[in-house]
């Protein structure tokens, strides 16, 4: 049986579930959030279980119940962001004077630790010899190589340690199944609560709808190859610029990925 996972119920995580729900691929696919999930089913194949991906005991409770359900899994994707939320006085830093180990350790826990805690909890249903995908959203600003602008400390930071720990699995998983594929997806900017506060200078051809989003990263999910795997790829299949790397091509690409899940 071949199962699908989606964590998030925003606006990516919800479009992606739809989009591998309507593709018929899997025989279910476990969407798993915080919130309330507004799908149309397909044949019945979904299931739904709650997470914070901020709590420990919900990841224990929600993998325990993920893995009751499958013995083995054969993408997961995870779509939770944390950029801004300024009822709890986070934003992002335009300079170091303006960082804090409050705001820090959350954007850090959500966008990093949470996510990797939740693999971590999965891992006996990860770690197989049949295809699989994993997949988290990343954004180019995590990318060091490419960062000309300096400022959003902790979302730079939390990327760009999601996409060392994206690698560590990657060659991990690669040791023993060779089919395995793990990789950090940057959706371009996603017309979604995240990136409101930072639409204004984006291009209308640039800013996607949520299902625009999803259908792109899908394409990437249905194409991707074992020889990827460990890579950060943006919504058009391209190599976001590793670490210690400077791009050749002019400009700034200061394009924010995610949904807050």
């Amino acid at each position: 049986m071949r199962t699908a996972l989606i964590q998030g119920s925003g606006g990516v995580g919800s479009a992606l579930a739809q989009t591998v729900i309507d593709s018929r691929m899997y025989d279910q696919v476990i969407l798993a959030a915080r919130g309330q999930w507004q799908l149309q089913d397909v044949d019945g194949v979904t299931r739904s279980v709650p997470l914070d991906l901020t709590s420990d005991e919900s990841i224990d409770r929600a993998a325990k119940t993920v893995m009751s359900w499958c013995d083995r899994l054969h993408l997961v994707v995870t779509t939770a962001g944390l950029l801004t939320d300024l009822s709890r006085g986070i934003a992002p830093e335009k300079k170091l004077s303006e960082l804090s180990r409050a705001s820090f350790h959350q954007v850090m826990d959500l966008n990093c630790i949470g996510p990797f805690l939740w693999l971590k909890a999965l891992y006996p249903v990860l770690k197989h010899r049949e295809p699989i995908v994993i997949a988290t959203l990343s954004a180019r600003v995590g990318s060091i190589g490419d960062n000309r602008l300096g400022g959003w400390h902790s979302y730079r930071a939390s990327k760009a340690a999601q996409n060392m720990l994206t690698r560590n699995l990657a060659l991990e998983l690669g040791r023993t199944n060779p089919q395995a594929v793990v990789v950090g997806l940057h959706p371009g900017t996603v017309d979604t609560e995240l990136s409101k506060p930072f639409q204004k200078a984006v291009s209308p051809d640039h800013l996607f709808t949520p299902t625009q989003a999803a259908n792109y990263l899908w394409s990437v999910i249905q194409t991707l190859t074992p020889a990827e795997s460990g890579a950060v790829l943006d919504w058009n299949h391209a190599v976001v610029v590793p670490l210690g790397q400077r791009p050749r091509a002019s400009g700034v690409d200061t394009e924010c990925g995610g949904a807050r899940g």
